[in-house]
């Protein structure tokens, strides 16, 4: 009965966004409730299992699949709480399923309010990138159309692969009307945009993270699976290039007209926050996850000009995981509830978009920059939480000693 519950709390956990470290911890926490000996927890994005030895000496195994899922931190804070709760209480193990339900059943946004959160948080993005009100107005439009597509498809349970290749694809071909229509002159800037809504940045860098922090075969697992759907966003978009004459794309870069950095950290503030309501952060807390964008693109202002790329992507994202950290710790959720929102300045959407260009344009230099610093910079904002990481660890470890 607690391993099955164990085999259940990892799957919602990672259902609503944790990490493979953050699962771990959890269900080491529950086995170690029970006095439960030899266990071995082998958990995968798609996949749980968990075994332990009672002391009798009877083993036994539970595993499961893990069904796709959406980031909601509300739900995990609620479910990594019910580890700690367990352990406190020591609840008999019969009770363990009504527990698990009444931590899983969170208050919610309405749908409306989310594509509200995220329309606003785009339209801080596209002003970041360089667009104003015109491509805002753009934004918004293929915004909904996202939102609702991925409605749809998720009816009849389309695979994500596919989903990602048609959405991306309906959504450039849907900017490239409008600057046929000549609503906007900017196609970079709302595409960009777009991909942002869509782009699994937070999970690779996760799996990144996992790698670094020695769960290689996780890890490995979920990069994977990650760059494989996101080569589906990036043949959404490429396709949509070809339909259409992409050859001005260049003539209008995304960035550099915002130049004040008080506008900057706004819109950083701003992205951050309205994006914690699409991660489904607890109300009170919104402006906290907006404090951790701002924070981020501070560091950003502070160090690109001093050092290069992997160094400021490095300390933006080790500061951005101690904020969340420090956070949690006081607050006592877990560290993610605070990362997501943190580390939206530093994901490179734009490297990624101009990468295809270089592709479509058979810009062989074009595609090595970009596309070596947008997996530098993944690699380096992973560094980043893994630094962070140990450092919570050890003073964890320290403490229980």
């Amino acid at each position: 009965m607690v391993l099955d519950f164990c085999v259940e709390l990892s799957r919602r956990m990672i259902m609503s966004g944790a990490n493979v470290e953050r699962v771990n911890l959890a269900v080491d926490r529950v086995l170690s409730t029970y006095e439960l000996n030899d266990s071995s927890i082998f958990i995968l994005p798609t996949y749980v299992s968990v075994s332990a030895k009672d002391q009798s000496g009877y083993s036994s195994v539970r595993q499961a699949e893990v069904p796709a899922g959406g980031i909601n931190l509300t739900r995990l804070m609620s479910l990594n709480r019910l580890s700690y709760t367990v352990k406190e209480q020591h609840p008999s193990p019969d009770r363990l399923g009504a527990l698990l339900e009444k931590a899983s059943d969170t208050k919610d946004y309405s749908d409306f309010v989310v594509l509200l959160g995220q329309i606003c948080a785009m339209s801080c993005l596209s002003l970041l990138f360089g667009g104003g009100l015109r491509e805002i107005i753009c934004v918004a439009a293929v915004t909904v159309l996202a939102h609702y597509l991925l409605v749809l498809l998720a009816i009849p349970g389309v695979d994500k692969i596919l989903t990602n290749a048609l959405l991306m694809w309906i959504a450039t071909t849907v900017v490239f009307l409008l600057a046929a229509a000549g609503i906007t002159d900017k196609q970079p800037v709302v595409i960009v945009t777009a991909l942002m809504l869509v782009i699994p940045g937070i999970p690779l860098t996760n799996a990144v993270r996992s790698i670094l922090c020695g769960n290689e075969l996780s890890g490995g697992m979920q990069t994977m699976r990650v760059t494989v759907e996101t080569m589906a966003l990036a043949t959404g978009i490429f396709l949509s290039m070809v339909m259409f004459s992409s050859e001005d794309l260049l003539n209008n870069p995304v960035g550099g007209t915002i130049t004040n950095p008080f506008i900057l950290i706004l819109l950083a503030f701003g992205t951050s926050f309205f994006l914690g309501v699409v991660f489904r952060i607890l109300p009170r807390d919104l402006w906290l996850a907006g404090l951790g964008g701002a924070i981020t693109r501070i560091v950003l202002l502070i160090l690109t000009p001093l050092c290069a790329r992997p160094v400021y992507a490095t300390v933006a994202a080790f500061v951005a995981s101690i904020y969340a950290e420090l956070l949690g710790k006081l607050q006592k959720k877990p560290s993610t509830y605070y990362t997501y929102p943190a580390i939206i300045p530093l994901i490179p959407g734009d490297l990624f978009f101009y990468t295809l260009i270089g592709i479509n344009q058979k810009n062989s230099e074009m595609v090595r920059t970009n596309g070596f610093d947008c997996a530098l910079t993944l690699v380096s904002m992973s560094v980043g939480f893994a630094l962070s990481f140990a450092i919570a660890h050890y003073v964890r470890k320290a403490k229980n000693k």
